[in-house]
Formats: C-alpha cells, structure tokens, sequence
C-alpha cells in the first residue's frame, strides 16, 4: 500500500516481514507468486467469514445474507487497496489478471452456491446468472458511492436496495 505493486520489491516484503530475502524466496520464487499466495489467502479468509455467515443464516436466507456481508464489505473496499491495485494492473500484466480471475471466480461461485442452497429449483444457469449481474452491482458501487452521497444518496439505502433487487433477479433470468 505504500510503494504499491509496481515499486515494492522481494527485498521490501522480507524487510517488513522481519526475514531474509532467501528464506521469502524460498516460500515465493518471485513476486507473482507471492501475489498468488495473498491472493489465495484473500479468498481463504473471505471464505471462512461466508462460511460462518451462511451456517447462522436461516434457509431461505442465506443468498439474502451473503448479499448484504458483499456490498457492506465493497462499501469499506478500501481497506482492500491491495486488491484494488491488482485489478488496476490485470490490464496489462498477466499475474495480475489471473489472480483477479480467481478471485471473482470464488467471489461468483459462493454468490451461485447460496442462491442454489435457497432455491433448490432453480436452474444451474439462472443461479450463475443472477450471481454475476449481483457482483457486477457490487463492483460497481465503490466507484458510484461517493458521488451519490454527494447527490444526498444514502449509501446504506443503496445497499438495501442492491440486496432488494438481487432477490428479485432469479425470476427476471432467461
């Protein structure tokens, strides 16, 4: 968050870390693979918070929940920069780019699994669907949030909203 990803080198991460460079290297080879690995991690950590989120939900509401966990935890992305910087970069850099892709490839199957757990007759298909038009509004809001504020929006309005019409999306699929 400091240097940010192009400038922070190994050396830093073993300096900040409190380790030799060698022994990073020996766990991280280079620093697409240390990204990976915070990646992964990312998602890891994100998973045992869903997990705990979906198991207290009541059947019925559990896509209701992992909505609602979603857009509070976009509203505070900030605290995320890391990953903001690594979408910024999947332009152009093919570490970056795949990691991302695996993120939002967790982020979309957990959304899918919820909403198939709440609605056992639903379609596969339309499960996948309603999931990627929620995290689309979901990605969507970091960028939207401030200058609805500053239009007299309130943000937890616009949360409510988003899990409002996500529960509506499964009926509105092809």
């Amino acid at each position: 968050m400091e240097k940010g990803l192009d400038d922070v080198s190994m050396r830093d991460v073993a300096k900040r870390a409190g380790i030799s460079l060698a022994a990073l290297q020996y766990h991280y080879p280079n620093k697409a693979a240390l990204l990976d690995a915070f990646v992964v991690q990312t998602i890891n950590g994100y998973r045992k918070r869903i997990d705990t989120i979906l198991a207290a939900s009541p059947e019925g509401e559990r896509f209701t929940n992992l909505v609602r966990f979603a857009a509070t935890e976009t509203l505070q992305s900030d605290r995320y920069g890391v990953l903001a910087m690594i979408e910024g970069r999947a332009n152009h850099d093919n570490t970056a780019r795949s990691v991302i892709r695996m993120f939002f490839r967790s982020y979309l199957e957990v959304m899918r699994d919820a909403l198939a757990a709440d609605a056992p007759d639903l379609p596969p298909s339309k499960a996948l669907l309603t999931a990627i038009v929620v995290v689309s509004m979901l990605e969507g809001l970091p960028a939207l949030i401030e200058p609805a504020g500053s239009l007299g929006v309130d943000c937890h309005a616009v949360l409510e909203t988003i899990v409002r019409v996500s529960m509506t999306l499964p009926a509105a699929m092809p």
